[in-house]
């Protein structure tokens, strides 16, 4: 991916200034020819502070005028010179102000105010980096889920589909610590790499890393060789797909009903039975309780199929159900949408 860059007008008129830095040059220019006329007057013509504004205002506008100054041949040289350096430099801060607004780098602008604002509040979020088939795909199931992210990219035409859409964007390399200071992955929960690149997303994997060591991060790797490379990188999973495909593939010619079952309750938004994750707090009131007194199935119905007890890598299928649990335990949860919502706000 290319190094750092920004979205907006400064991606506009290859091999000249962009239009804000003309606007500002133009600005700028203007702004000291009329302060160079009023200090050339009062210091070459003795007239007043007041009149120099008026006479250098009324020459760089060209609007007629009887001299409120007497001049002597240096004060006519200074206003030929105010004259011309005036009414060019207005001409084309004029001409620049009508293309920014007619090519629409105002509105441009809004937006990207817009977006910085929105990038500032995020909080609890997911990180995407790299928007192909694959971060599409993962933005989009985050978007039904109604999980709040952000997506990093370099191409801002791969972007355009989120448009309209609430995720906010960045146009960058993920790979710089500057792009995802600017998703706010101080904040985030998450981080899903996507790129095409094994290497890009290995790189991605250890700058995040470093950023944020507790950060959970998920990686695409396209080559099963560099699975490992992607773990020693700070990967927390490592998804192939060719393997993956394989695996599923084999698992619906063999058990096709275990497999529609397994997509219904994991990604059907239209049935009510749901598999969900459910995290111990320290105030949780099931810290310090056993599962076989817990009551998760007579009080909300809901049977727990696994858990990851705190400080362990994978999860257990087969919990002892008197083995006390403790903050930090993750417990995976498979019952009714409501009632693992309830369980999530009184027991997580």
């Amino acid at each position: 991916m290319s190094s750092f860059s920004d979205p907006g007008p400064d991606r506009v008129h290859v091999g000249r200034l962009p239009v804000t830095r003309r606007l500002a040059f133009a600005g700028t220019f203007f702004v000291f020819v009329v302060i160079g006329g009023i200090v050339g007057y009062v210091t070459t013509q003795d007239a007043s502070l007041a009149e120099a504004s008026y006479f250098t205002i009324i020459t760089i506008f060209a609007v007629g005028f009887d001299e409120t100054i007497t001049l002597d041949a240096t004060g006519r040289v200074l206003t030929s010179g105010v004259i011309l350096l005036g009414v060019g430099s207005f001409t084309f801060l004029t001409i620049t102000l009508i293309e920014f607004f007619v090519e629409g780098h105002l509105l441009d602008l809004v937006g990207r105010r817009r977006m910085e604002r929105e990038l500032a509040e995020l909080d609890a979020h997911m990180i995407i980096c790299g928007f192909g088939r694959v971060g599409l795909q993962v933005s989009e199931d985050l978007r039904q889920a109604g999980r709040q992210h952000i997506v990093i990219d370099t191409d801002e035409n791969r972007l355009e589909s989120v448009v309209g859409t609430g995720v906010a964007h960045i146009v960058g390399d993920a790979t710089d610590e500057r792009v995802l200071e600017r998703a706010q992955i101080a904040r985030a929960t998450g981080l899903a790499v996507c790129t095409d690149d094994d290497a890009e997303n290995v790189l991605i994997a250890l700058t995040a890393k470093i950023m944020r060591p507790e950060l959970f991060i998920v990686v695409r790797i396209k080559n099963t060789r560099n699975v490992t490379k992607a773990q020693q990188a700070g990967a927390d999973r490592v998804i192939a797909p060719t393997e993956i495909g394989g695996r599923r593939i084999a698992a619906l010619l063999t058990k096709p009903e275990v497999v529609d079952f397994l997509d219904i309750v994991t990604h059907s938004s239209d049935i009510d039975l749901v598999l969900e994750e459910v995290t111990l707090s320290e105030r949780s009131p099931l810290v310090g309780r056993t599962l076989a007194n817990a009551g998760l199935r007579d009080k909300y119905g809901a049977n727990v199929v696994a858990i990851r007890r705190a400080g362990k890598d994978r999860p257990t299928t087969r919990p002892d159900p008197m083995v006390a649990l403790q903050a930090g335990d993750v417990l995976v949860v498979i019952g009714a949408q409501e009632e693992l919502s309830r369980i999530q706000r009184q027991l997580g």
